[in-house]
């Protein structure tokens, strides 16, 4: 069984102190995660190691493994979605401090000595969840073919209306603007 994680942690000391948490949280405390998912059950596996790195800034390096349901937004079915993601992290105590470090880092900003490690985990969840999520191309996604977009076009143009397109692409767009010039002349 894997240890039990505190709710709470203060990051800075955890670093100086070189700390490694591990274990489980479950999905289900995390509110945002489940309002953004269409389904959560179990937990998702933490291992967060607090260290100061070779630049001496204190940093977390975690790694999460977890498995969410979505909606496919090809087929509307559920699906599966495996989150298995490793992530660094500068932990900063202000705006200043984040700039300094540059964009291309990315940092954890404590507003206070204590941060929710639930809160901690189900951002890194989140940044890991697909804009769009859709079955992997090649699977069997119902309906896979007719769903996608361009089926849908295509489905929908007859021949007469291809025959019509090729016309009217055959046509020159500024021929009108010709025969404006040409009757001004």
């Amino acid at each position: 069984m894997k240890d039990r994680l505190p709710e709470l942690i203060e990051p800075l000391r955890l670093a100086r102190t070189e700390r490694i948490l591990q274990g489980e949280l479950p999905l289900s405390r995390m509110a945002r995660l489940v309002e953004s998912v269409s389904a959560v059950t179990g937990d998702v596996e933490v291992k967060l190691s607090f260290v100061i790195n070779e630049r001496n800034l204190p940093c977390v390096r975690g790694h999460i493994r977890t498995e969410v349901g979505l909606q496919c937004q090809r087929c509307m079915q559920d699906m599966s979605w495996p989150i298995d993601n490793q992530f660094e992290l500068m932990i900063v105590e202000s705006e200043a401090e984040a700039d300094q470090l540059g964009e291309e880092i990315d940092v954890l900003l404590l507003d206070e000595q204590l941060i929710s490690l639930s809160g901690l985990i189900e951002d890194e969840i989140l940044l890991n969840l697909p804009i769009v999520p859709k079955h992997e191309a090649g699977t069997d996604c119902a309906n896979n073919a007719s769903n996608d977009v361009e089926g849908i076009a295509e489905q929908a143009v007859t021949p007469t209306d291809k025959a019509e397109t090729k016309d009217k692409a055959k046509e020159n767009p500024f021929a009108v603007l010709a025969e404006l010039k040409n009757r001004k002349d």
